[in-house]
């Protein structure tokens, strides 16, 4: 085998199965295995090519778990992880063999993008162009603050899940991901600070675009989850010692978040039922980075179970 693609999912089944319909196409005459790890009981996985596709169980214990999983269970020695929303195509991997030719002992992330129909959707939505705003429709923007090439590789500190090439003597090393973070978000921050401990080199690749098919983070509600979920992930990383990324919350906005916490669902409701004409988009966009706020807030005192 060239490459095990890992793929963890939850709850995401259509996007799931659009993400193998790319991918197989993308792999085509090239041995390869894709490993699904499902880490839902309600997820079906439509497939077309069960001697290339293996799916196995996870039931609700995390993707950190489910890319562990995954990689142990991998036959081959470069392992390819991608996010269930992620399109490949054949160019990005002929490309990913390419790098890994010239350095064999090497971390990548490829550039992503929101597809071109996505990028339509968000066009039309209040929601969606504060996305926009934010720069969160693309890798760049959610590196914003970090080294970026537009054109050419070049390093990194710190690597995503969501499209990372390692060697799996690489991943064994640092030994993978720690399981004990119980959602998606801050378990790559972790990781990319052991990979860099152990002296590997990370790149980003960024004129090789793959396309990331989010269609269910661009509504604010599956965004506040993502903001809550991603809290309650860093708190953890803070916990574990990673004392420079504690957030400190001032007096003045623990109590604006808890005048604000009352009235969350009716302020969702109103947003709900926002006009989608960009006439009023400013103040939108204040009502969002008062509910983002909030759910971060609650994330990172949320208590542990």
């Amino acid at each position: 085998m060239n490459i095990t693609f890992i793929i963890p999912t939850k709850d995401r089944t259509d996007i799931l199965n659009q993400t193998l319909s790319h991918l197989l196409n993308a792999v085509q005459g090239l041995k390869v295995e894709i490993i699904v790890i499902n880490d839902s009981i309600i997820t079906q996985v439509e497939n077309s090519n069960p001697e290339l596709i293996k799916v196995f169980q996870n039931k609700g214990k995390g993707v950190a778990t489910a890319r562990n999983y995954g990689a142990e269970i991998a036959t081959s020695s470069l392992l390819w992880f991608i996010d269930d929303d992620i399109w490949i195509s054949k160019e990005i991997v002929n490309r990913a063999l390419h790098l890994n030719a010239i350095y064999p002992d090497a971390v990548f992330n490829f550039n992503w993008v929101y597809p071109e129909y996505l990028n339509e959707i968000v066009s039309m939505s209040p929601f969606g162009r504060f996305l926009v705003s934010i720069e969160f429709t693309t890798m760049k923007g959610w590196c914003k603050g970090q080294p970026w090439n537009d054109h050419e590789l070049f390093s990194t500190d710190f690597v995503a899940g969501a499209t990372l090439l390692i060697p799996s003597t690489v991943y064994k090393r640092i030994n993978g991901y720690d399981a004990s973070f119980p959602l998606a978000g801050f378990e790559d921050y972790d990781f990319s600070v052991r990979l860099k401990e152990s002296g590997a080199k990370a790149f980003i690749e960024p004129a090789f675009i793959a396309k990331h098919n989010e269609v269910n983070k661009t509504s604010i509600r599956g965004f506040l989850k993502r903001t809550y979920n991603n809290a309650i992930t860093r708190r953890h990383g803070v916990e574990l010692g990673y004392k420079n990324q504690a957030i400190e919350f001032s007096n003045s906005k623990r109590m604006i978040y808890g005048i604000i916490q009352p009235f969350e669902s009716l302020i969702l409701f109103i947003l709900d039922a926002w006009p989608t004409t960009s006439t009023y988009d400013k103040v939108y966009f204040k009502f969002c980075q008062a509910l983002i706020g909030l759910n971060i807030y609650k994330g990172y005192n949320a208590k542990q179970k």
